[in-house]
């Protein structure tokens, strides 16, 4: 009684693809799956990335005689070094990709670069060395969703 119900609503065309659904559901239940693990390491991937360069960032920062927790972004921009490549050989996964994205792209530094912004890893890094969590610090995709729109538009 049901199926006929959904049938009549699918129609011809969305009955067709209903029992090659249910013909071949196995293999793409296995696909979906693997992508779905592939998407979420790619995102936690990103994230324990952002963690390790603020954390590393705010060691140079507490370990410089110039800088400390009080210090302004603009005098630790100046002074701290980013470790770009450190931050991509810290992690086995080869790929990332911002959260809500749904496309991963390859690790390597110019992508990183891509996605993370210096001015907000030394808040960051400013805001651990101040007594902030680091497990609640995530990446801001905000910059990033801007410049992909106006990249689309051109």
């Amino acid at each position: 009684m049901v199926r006929a119900y959904v049938e009549t609503i699918l129609g011809k065309f969305g009955t067709q693809i209903l029992y090659f659904y249910e013909e071949n559901s196995f293999v793409i239940n296995i696909l979906v799956l693997t992508y779905g693990f592939i998407m979420y390491a790619s995102w936690m991937n990103i994230v324990r990335m952002y963690r390790f360069l603020v954390i590393e960032i705010a060691k140079q920062i507490h370990l410089d005689e110039n800088l400390d927790r009080k210090s302004t972004v603009k005098s630790a921009m100046d002074n701290v070094e980013f470790p770009w490549q450190a931050a991509v050989n810290s992690s086995n996964f080869p790929l990332i990709g911002r959260i809500s994205g749904l496309f991963p792209k390859r690790k390597t530094v110019e992508n990183i670069q891509y996605y993370f912004y210096e001015k907000d890893l030394i808040e960051k890094a400013i805001a651990v060395l101040k007594g902030g969590n680091i497990y609640k610090m995530t990446p801001n995709f905000k910059n990033i969703v801007k410049k992909e729109i106006e990249e689309a538009k051109q």
